[in-house]
């Protein structure tokens, strides 16, 4: 069932787009500039909540439940992994493969969480089969769509990173996406 705070939570997704797209339009150094001192600032406030008793109440009271879901209590926030994802990603690989793997965490992330919430009724771990074709196809569509990509390596990223949306991996989908899809492009270009 989609929930309004699942509906908050792909808005702020949605809004990261700004991550790639400034990526495209300007330079790794630039991006990194912006981004590592927002990460190391965002580490910090999550740090802090887990270690200082006042800011875990704030916490509680104002971000649990509205943006933030239970299950990121005991652990760092999704955001926080974002955008050490985003760094890693943009550290690692070519810049077309960075931004697709990008583009993949978030739109067909959010594609996966909308359908399969939304819609979804046949259950894969504590997935959906709908939520996970929308995540293949949507990242099938960006892998396509995105210019100087080896079709065949991003049609493979497309499925890895679906493999790792829909399995109950421990780590959280935000680091292992891209990664997984970034990978997989990189290694497999022909």
């Amino acid at each position: 069932m989609l929930t309004g705070v699942e509906v908050k939570r792909k808005i702020v997704h949605l809004a990261t787009l700004i991550i790639p797209i400034g990526y495209g339009l300007t330079s790794e150094k630039t991006v990194l500039v912006v981004l590592l001192p927002l990460f190391l600032f965002l580490l910090s406030v999550d740090l802090l909540r887990h270690l200082h008793p006042g800011t875990a109440s704030l916490f509680q009271k104002y971000f649990f439940g509205r943006v933030l879901r239970e299950e990121e209590k005991p652990t760092l926030m999704g955001s926080t992994y974002f955008l050490f994802s985003s760094i890693l990603t943009i550290l690692l690989f070519p810049k077309s493969i960075s931004i697709a793997s990008l583009l993949i965490l978030i739109l067909s992330d959010t594609a996966a969480a909308l359908i399969g919430k939304g819609i979804g009724r046949i259950p894969i771990f504590k997935k959906t089969l709908e939520g996970g074709m929308a995540f293949f196809f949507s990242s099938l569509f960006i892998v396509w769509a995105y210019p100087n990509l080896d079709r065949f390596s991003g049609s493979l990223a497309a499925l890895g990173a679906t493999v790792i949306e829909i399995l109950p991996i421990p780590l959280d989908d935000n680091l292992t996406i891209p990664l997984v899809a970034g990978t997989i492009m990189f290694f497999g270009k022909g």
